[in-house]
């Protein structure tokens, strides 16, 4: 590479590092900026192919891309033609459900300097941040003092999923928060300021929000913290079984925190359990309490998936706003009377079943194996925090809960963490030949 193609190449990489802040920064505040920035980076990232061909045609997320993108436009076409009415979704379902694999742009960019990832999880931060007070409508702060639920602008589990995963880097990183550096010297009073206000900011989103779901995947996260930390500083010496205990000390506040706040909710777990009980009637469950409602949409996205196990329904059909009231899919009168009326099957899981059938579960197989190996050379390159391989973890778990009981990766919200969360981890591990053992990335 002669000086004219380094400089060419090292503008690139500043270009791309711009853009991936702005990106992060508005991916939840201003979407339009965010769908810019984000196509101009794998715009970028497409120039870099034909130079990269021989590594990139054995990298295991681009492969997995072109396969998702390629089965998914397949998939669609077939449902196009047996359900002509439906064509426009489809055509929309090709791109949204492709986009969460383009992680591997973002991975692509950060692969020769994991330092990146800090600026990039702190604009993150800020730009959750600004979005839910760009979004909020402030004329309802009296009523939410008083205890009304509220979404601030964005779906409620979504915009909680959020909060509860910022929460958990939050804790995790405070020493290097404030700790913060700025101009050469160290700004505690800074550092301590923007913590101290991002967790009581956070704190009050999530007993807002009251997402019960939240505070369990924060629960989770803080006794899987203490396991974690309990199992990596066994066998030290004595002289460090103080930051043992810290980390103990941290897991029991999570988890007291995540019962505080379902004890906050303790309202809806009694609705539910109405629903539960005097509200339904012999083998009808009641569409009024979340429980019930999604033990009701297990059953008709099995039934679903039943009907059309290998290829689905396609990725653009929806099973309760399309294929139940059409009567495609064999289920109960008292379930085509309220299934309607819910806009997903709230799971991520139930609609890759429903719309891609077991090719839809090999492609989930797929991204795990991917996302595994990731997760290997994240544990094994020395250049990884230690703070940030516990976080991505963490993280990891919380989001594959998440799926368990929502369904929001075709919205911009959680496909834009998605893009973001898997392009920090997968750039620990792209451009990493197979045969390197601990190497690290970037050897290309």
């Amino acid at each position: 590479m002669n000086a004219n193609e380094r400089k060419f190449a090292g503008n690139k990489d500043a270009i791309a590092r711009i853009l991936l802040l702005i990106f992060a920064f508005t991916a939840w505040s201003l979407t339009a900026p965010a769908n810019i920035a984000l196509g101009l980076l794998i715009v970028l990232f497409l120039t870099e192919i034909p130079g990269h061909w021989g590594q990139l045609r054995r990298e295991p997320a681009f492969l997995l891309l072109l396969g998702v993108l390629l089965v998914t436009s397949l998939l669609a076409v077939r449902a196009a033609w047996l359900l002509p009415d439906t064509a426009v979704d489809q055509w929309q379902a090709i791109s949204a459900w492709s986009a969460p694999f383009l992680f591997v742009g973002p991975a692509w960019w950060l692969r020769r300097d994991p330092a990146q990832v800090w600026p990039l999880l702190g604009a993150t931060g800020l730009g959750l941040a600004l979005g839910v007070v760009h979004k909020s409508d402030w004329s309802l702060t009296p009523e939410i003092l008083h205890g009304m639920r509220y979404y601030f602008g964005f779906a409620a589990l979504g915009l909680a999923f959020l909060a509860s995963v910022a929460l958990v880097g939050l804790l995790l990183f405070r020493a290097r928060i404030t700790g913060l550096r700025l101009g050469g010297r160290s700004r505690p009073l800074i550092g301590w300021s923007l913590w101290g206000s991002g967790l009581a900011f956070l704190l009050a989103v999530l007993v807002v929000t009251q997402s019960r779901g939240a505070a369990l995947l924060l629960a989770i996260a803080g006794v899987l913290y203490g396991v974690l930390q309990g199992r990596v500083r066994r066998g030290q010496p004595a002289g460090r079984r103080s930051e043992r205990v810290r980390a103990l000390a941290a897991s029991v506040l999570v988890v007291a925190l995540a019962g505080a706040l379902l004890w906050a909710t303790k309202g809806r777990q009694q609705e539910d359990w109405q629903a539960l009980t005097v509200g339904s009637q012999g083998a009808d469950l009641s569409y009024t309490g979340s429980v019930t409602i999604r033990m009701n949409l297990h059953l008709v996205g099995l039934t679903a998936f039943a009907q059309a196990p290998l290829l689905g329904f396609g990725p653009g059909t929806s099973t309760t706003e399309y294929l139940v009231p059409r009567h495609l899919v064999p289920v109960s009168p008292y379930q085509v009377a309220h299934a309607p009326t819910i806009s997903h099957l709230h799971s991520v899981a139930l609609e890759i079943l429903a719309r891609f059938g077991l090719v839809g579960v090999l492609i989930a197989i797929l991204l795990l194996g991917v996302l595994a190996r990731a997760y290997h050379h994240l544990w094994t390159d020395e250049r990884a925090a230690p703070d940030l391989r516990v976080f991505l973890s963490l993280t990891g778990i919380m989001l594959m809960l998440f799926c368990l009981y929502d369904f929001r990766v075709m919205n911009l919200d959680l496909r834009f963490f998605c893009i973001l969360f898997f392009g920090v981890l997968y750039s620990f591990r792209i451009g990493v030949p197979a045969d390197t053992g601990n190497q690290g990335p970037g050897h290309d």
